[in-house]
């Protein structure tokens, strides 16, 4: 199915490792970018990458014509601004900490704990829900992988991370974390801007789920992600 406009689909997206990153020549790339990018062959388009700041990219993406903004948390207050297809990713995301916070109560590690996350996250209202308030001991950064390095630094205590990818510990040079308590599961999608037809979208949803079972899924994502992961998107695709 070849798109009745000449101009490329625009693909917009944040620095979200290790699924989505800037190469050195500055172009979007890490196994999220692959499978999207397979999926636009698939469909036989064009298109152009820009990584921004996510609260950047999630308004950029109301704003321009024919554009994609991915991999975007599907909420009810999200539903209406875009179309979906998808999903591309189920995380599931508890906030990390040190073992020495493990069996806190969450009105104690709010007390005396600083949160980090990265601002417009799905996440920011079930922290601020915890007791997590910005300018007072929750810090948002611009880029989720900042946060590691928030605590790295010592200038935070806990970030929300998906328990799927790191499991029941995080482990990186001096830094040990560990889940304490559960925060939501969410699952990722492709949000396309709503000048798409519905037949483009049924046809881009068509498309993505046959790069499931036919191996082309597994094939990017298995270097990265979780086997757990990946049979979640199969087993969707399969039903």
């Amino acid at each position: 199915m070849t798109s009745d406009c000449a101009s490329p689909i625009v693909f917009l997206t944040e620095h979200s490792l290790p699924g989505i990153y800037l190469d050195e020549t500055g172009n979007a790339v890490g196994p999220t970018v692959q499978l999207v990018q397979a999926l636009v062959a698939r469909m036989d388009q064009q298109a152009v990458y820009y990584l921004l700041p996510w609260a950047r990219a999630f308004l950029r993406a109301q704003q321009t014509p024919r554009s994609v903004l991915f991999e975007t948390v599907r909420t009810p207050e999200r539903e209406a601004l875009f179309q979906w297809v998808g999903p591309v990713k189920h995380y599931n995301m508890h906030l990390y900490g040190p073992l020495s916070l493990q069996g806190v109560n969450l009105s104690t590690l709010s007390d005396t704990t600083i949160a980090c996350g990265y601002r417009g996250a799905s996440y920011i209202p079930a922290l601020q829900a915890m007791g997590f308030k910005e300018g007072a001991n929750l810090v948002l950064v611009t880029r989720a992988g900042d946060c590691i390095g928030m605590l790295k630094r010592g200038r935070a205590d806990v970030t929300p991370l998906n328990l799927y990818r790191h499991g029941e510990v995080y482990s990186e040079a001096a830094l040990n974390l560990v889940p304490l308590h559960a925060i939501s599961e969410v699952t990722l999608y492709l949000a396309f801007s709503l000048d798409f037809t519905s037949e483009e979208i049924a046809h881009w949803q068509h498309n993505l789920e046959t790069l499931y079972q036919d191996g082309t899924l597994r094939h990017i994502y298995q270097t990265v992600f979780s086997e757990e992961e990946i049979r979640k998107l199969e087993q969707f695709a399969d039903d």
